[in-house]
């Protein structure tokens, strides 16, 4: 079945990290140098332990300002010099297996721009940001056509891609034709779906041989495993 690519198939691997002994003073300009948001806190074993952003680095500078006054975390940061101090903690963090879909919804959530991608020790393998999750989107209609037809229609769906009228514009997949049973159009569409880069799917598909209210097992014992006696 076609599967929503992973995250390790668009994560970035070079990332940019720092320890929790960092100056402040040297984030910041770590930060501002790479153009970056924030960066993922490891030890000596690449194990993460939180991320800094800029957000925290100006909650060090503004605490009563993004943060209830006198809550625990205002305290941390206020007047934090390292990065252990200074981070969020605990990170949060996806793998390299998870769906970008994982990922898109913990960025939404958090209100994030990137997330430390670990692997089952926790250890740093990657970062994934939200430009990294477009490009999923970014794929040309004509490479999504193909995929709709040789992995969906041939292999899942063992049907000969001809015999359906497949178009894709701007991610919108249109799909025409008449498949062998009814109960065909759901799981086609559903496949369809589920193929990176599917906007939406419209379909104005038919089915030879209309099957929804047929039930798959006879009703009542028949056969050998009847019940009745033979009348004698």
């Amino acid at each position: 079945m076609p599967s929503r690519r992973k995250v390790g198939s668009v994560m970035t691997t070079e990332v940019t990290t720092v320890g929790p002994d960092t100056p402040f003073k040297a984030v910041a300009l770590l930060l501002a140098t790479w153009n970056i948001s924030g960066a993922p806190v490891v030890d000596e074993d690449d194990l993460v332990l939180g991320v800094v952003s800029q957000g925290d680095l100006l909650e060090r500078e503004a605490p009563h300002g993004l943060l209830k006054p006198g809550s625990r975390q205002a305290k941390r940061k206020a007047g934090a010099a390292f990065v252990a101090d200074l981070m969020t903690t605990p990170a949060v963090t996806v793998h390299a297996g998870d769906d970008v879909t994982v990922a898109a919804k913990l960025l939404e959530e958090h209100h994030f721009h990137r997330l430390p991608v670990v692997d089952d020790e926790g250890k740093l393998v990657g970062v994934v940001s939200r430009s990294d999750l477009l490009r999923v989107f970014l794929r040309t209609d004509h490479v999504i056509r193909d995929e709709v037809r040789e992995e969906v229609l041939l292999r899942e769906m063992a049907m000969d891609p001809a015999s359906l009228y497949v178009s894709v514009h701007n991610g919108i997949v249109t799909l025409n034709g008449t498949v062998e049973r009814t109960s065909m159009i759901p799981v086609i569409v559903a496949l369809v779906r589920r193929v990176d880069g599917v906007v939406e799917v419209r379909q104005t598909l038919q089915g030879r041989f209309d099957d929804r209210g047929v039930s798959p097992v006879p009703p009542g014992p028949v056969g050998i495993l009847s019940s009745h006696k033979p009348r004698s």
